[in-house]
């Protein structure tokens, strides 16, 4: 299963910086992200596909709960692609599943084989660094789509992860931002 997650100006992403991003940006959203849920044996039969992140395949049953495993994968500003293990009874914020008061969560209708192709490719955009300039400048006209980045904000990398499955390729990763990509996929 597969949620595109919209995170709200409130709570942990409660601060001037993320209220002014969804200011300027027309709507509510400040931050976007993908959370993929499947069983533990459907997502270790995924990571035999996986070449490298030994840490993955050797933590993410600490992650099960109710044999559920919850991978986010994500940027934010000042860090890199990553992802992130979720469960519903974190302590810290960060790593718990999204709630309702914070977040607007889409289910996405996608196979599992397209989820595989999805989870590849976004592990291999793990470590490449968030993009300030297209962030900024989200705006501009020139901004090229591509089917793949050398740096990605929040919802350039979810649109360019759709595009590696042809889904809104009509749509240009560099230019959506996370209240377009929220009305592109509802």
């Amino acid at each position: 299963m597969l949620i595109a997650s919209f995170a709200k100006p409130v709570g942990m992403f409660d601060n001037f910086f993320n209220k002014a991003v969804a200011w300027a940006t027309g709507g509510e959203f400040c931050h976007s992200e993908f959370i993929f849920t499947y069983t533990g044996e459907e997502f270790e039969e995924i990571l035999q596909g996986v070449q490298g992140h030994t840490f993955l395949k050797n933590k993410f049953k600490h992650y099960i709960e109710n044999n559920k495993i919850n991978i986010c994968f994500y940027v934010i500003w000042g860090d890199t692609v990553s992802y992130r293990l979720l469960k519903h009874t974190h302590n810290n914020p960060f790593y718990r599943m999204p709630n309702d008061t914070q977040f607007k969560k889409l289910q996405l209708d996608t196979t599992m084989q397209e989820e595989e192709k999805m989870i590849s490719f976004l592990l291999n955009q793990c470590g490449k660094y968030y993009d300030y300039n297209a962030a900024l400048g989200y705006w501009l006209p020139w901004r090229n789509s591509m089917t793949e980045y050398s740096r990605y904000f929040c919802s350039q990398l979810m649109l360019t992860t759709l595009h590696q499955i042809q889904k809104h390729r009509e749509h240009n990763p560099a230019s959506t931002t996370p209240n377009q990509l929220y009305k592109i996929l509802s």
